[in-house]
């Protein structure tokens, strides 16, 4: 799995300052969902929000998100991701990597101001997160991501709130990644670090122009190498949203569904989805 595939199932795009934001009005009859895309990690540039996010939420009764937000968040969440991203029964990276690896994630930490022992009883996955993660911060993304601003904010508001997947479903597709092949998983990580600049200016610009066609070309081209992670990640997750979705109408209620951004486009993507079933899609 490619660095760049992991940024981007991370969700961590970037800037939300767009002339067109992705937040999507869908309309069955006189019954309306709103959705909208969201980036995990966000800059602080990038507060206030665009106005249209703002304005879905200000017509709703119901947000519903991906996931609990506070169930990722809270403490006893953290046990369960750490047996997945690290070794357990006391291995390690040095035990499991090739020696030439080993000694080139050492000199990537070394780059990074990071000792080694911090990143040694990670797994590859772990590494490939921490990896994706730390890049990010470093170019100044840092503030809460769209989705936990309206979680916390819908709290205060008293609004309903609901959610797609739990916290555990969540961490059952990171922990069904393929390790068989430690070091090239590091390696192919390292490999593409050096490139990463280039890719996360160009998912920002086609976010920040609103260009959903690049979006899509830029964020799900990596996919194609991983017909299984494709499957797993987008496909059937998107698959199962619009079902619950196309619920959501025929009641009394508005809902602004906030969703990663890359599940909106593409043939799969809800947003296709909802149009080939004959509904109206526009931009907010």
């Amino acid at each position: 799995m490619t660095f760049r595939l992991v940024i981007i199932l991370c969700l961590l795009l970037v800037s939300t300052t767009v002339l067109s934001a992705p937040v999507f009005k869908i309309t069955k009859g006189e019954d309306v969902v709103y959705i909208g895309g969201t980036f995990h990690l966000l800059t602080e540039k990038d507060y206030p929000l665009p106005d249209s996010f703002e304005l879905a939420y200000d017509l709703s009764d119901v947000l519903v998100f991906e996931t609990d937000i506070n169930g990722i968040t809270h403490p006893d969440f953290q046990p369960q991701l750490m047996r997945i991203i690290t070794y357990q029964n006391g291995g390690s990276l040095k035990q499991n990597l090739l020696p030439k690896t080993f000694k080139r994630l050492e000199e990537y930490a070394k780059s990074r101001g990071l000792i080694m022992q911090q990143l040694s009883p990670l797994n590859p996955t772990g590494i490939m997160l921490t990896v994706a993660i730390m890049e990010y911060q470093s170019r100044g993304f840092v503030a809460q991501g769209v989705d936990k601003f309206f979680f916390d904010r819908a709290l205060a508001d008293e609004k309903e709130i609901s959610w797609f997947e739990t916290p555990e479903e969540q961490l059952a597709i990171l922990d069904g990644f393929d390790n068989d092949d430690p070091d090239g998983a590091v390696n192919q990580v390292l490999d593409e670090v050096l490139s990463s600049d280039e890719a996360i200016k160009a998912l920002h610009e086609s976010w920040r122009n609103g260009d959903m066609d690049k979006l899509t070309a830029l964020g799900l081209s990596d996919y194609l190498e991983y017909p299984l992670v494709y499957k797993n990640v987008i496909k059937d997750r998107n698959d199962k949203w619009v079902e619950k979705i196309e619920a959501m109408f025929d009641n009394e209620k508005t809902e602004y569904v906030l969703v990663g951004a890359l599940h909106l486009p593409g043939k799969d993507g809800v947003l296709t989805q909802f149009a080939e079933k004959g509904y109206k899609v526009e931009r907010l």
